[in-house]
C-alpha cells in the first residue's frame, strides 16, 4: 500500500530545495546625533575639513563666520576654503561636543567648543562651533555651520 504525504511532511523529508523568498534588506539605521557630532568634534580637531564637511554630501552648507553675515549655500568645498582661511595661523587645543539634539524629526544641531591659540600670540582663545543637520534618507546631512566667538 502506497501512502501518500502531505507536501509539508515530504519537503521535512527531503529538505526544500526552493529558497525562502526574499524580501527587501531595511535600510541601515541613522546614525544618532551624538554619533555625528563626534565625528565632527573628531574632525575638527584634527583640522580634517573634508571630513568634517563629508555631511553635507552633494548638498550645499550656510556658513556663518565671526564679524561676517551668513554666506549664500555653498558646496562643501567652497565651504572648506572658507573655514581654511578662518582657521589659518591658529592651533586647536581641544574640540569638545557639548550637546547634539534633534529639533524635530527632521532638523536636528550639534554644538561644539574649540579651544585653540593663535600662532605667535600667547594663551588660549574660545570659539562655539553650531552645525544644523537635517535628516536625510540614511543620513543627518549638514546644512549650516556657524562659528561664533
Amino acid at each position: 500500500m502506497i501512502r501518500s504525504l502531505s507536501l509539508a511532511a515530504t519537503l521535512a523529508l527531503i529538505g526544500d530545495p526552493s529558497p525562502l523568498p526574499r524580501f527587501p534588506a531595511s535600510p541601515p539605521a541613522l546614525p544618532s546625533l551624538t554619533e555625528v557630532g563626534d565625528s565632527a568634534r573628531a574632525s575638527w580637531q584634527r583640522r580634517d575639513l573634508r571630513a568634517f564637511l563629508a555631511p553635507a554630501g552633494a548638498s550645499r552648507v550656510v556658513v556663518i563666520l565671526p564679524s561676517a553675515g551668513p554666506s549664500a549655500p555653498v558646496t562643501a568645498e567652497q565651504a572648506r576654503a572658507m573655514l581654511l582661511s578662518y582657521v589659518q595661523g591658529t592651533q586647536e587645543v581641544e574640540a569638545i561636543l557639548r550637546r547634539a539634539e534633534a529639533v524635530d524629526s527632521a532638523q536636528g544641531y550639534v554644538e561644539l567648543n574649540r579651544r585653540y591659540r593663535v600662532i605667535g600670540i600667547p594663551g588660549e582663545r574660545e570659539s562655539v562651533i553650531l552645525l544644523g543637520y537635517r535628516r536625510g534618507r540614511s543620513a543627518w546631512v549638514l546644512t549650516e555651520v556657524r562659528i561664533a566667538s
